[in-house]
């Protein structure tokens, strides 16, 4: 048993332990493309699983739009009250921290396993979801950038 499959049995673990369904999910599809001989297919996810994870992500943020439960008007009159405002703001800033958590994860992906025992602490003593290693990792980056200073 290799290194990986442990790590993964480990990550599948904390995940079920800390009620973390996607955590634990991911680990189990990740160990059973490499027990049924289809690891061929790591190397398309490594190149394409991030752009297809935030695509379907975005699929379900813009989901309102394509069932029209969201319109223009809604749409426009939103952006104008301090909550829209708000989220414009926050959006803004959770999108420049996506992207620097994607850059940090590609220098160091030894990171990642942080991201994920935090990941699993959010889910289970916090009652988060597991929807945002890219920000927290580009909030890593900021923070590592500013001690290492």
């Amino acid at each position: 048993m290799g290194e990986g499959t442990v790590i993964l049995l480990l990550i599948l673990a904390a995940g079920l332990l800390g009620g973390n369904e996607l955590v634990s999910v991911s680990a189990a599809v990740l160990l059973l493309l490499r027990a049924s001989g289809l690891g061929h297919a790591f190397r398309f996810l490594e190149e394409h699983g991030l752009d297809l994870g935030i695509i379907f992500l975005l699929l379900g943020l813009l989901l309102p739009f394509a069932t029209d439960r969201l319109g223009l008007a809604a749409t426009a009159s939103s952006l104008t009250k301090p909550a829209g405002l708000i989220a414009v703001a926050v959006g803004t800033l959770a999108a420049y921290l996506a992207a620097q958590g994607v850059a940090m994860l590609r220098l160091h992906p030894e990171v990642l396993v942080g991201l994920i025992v935090g990941s699993v602490i959010g889910v289970h003593f916090l009652q988060g979801i597991p929807a945002g290693p890219l920000v927290a990792a580009g909030i890593a980056s900021v923070l590592y950038r500013l001690v290492a200073r």
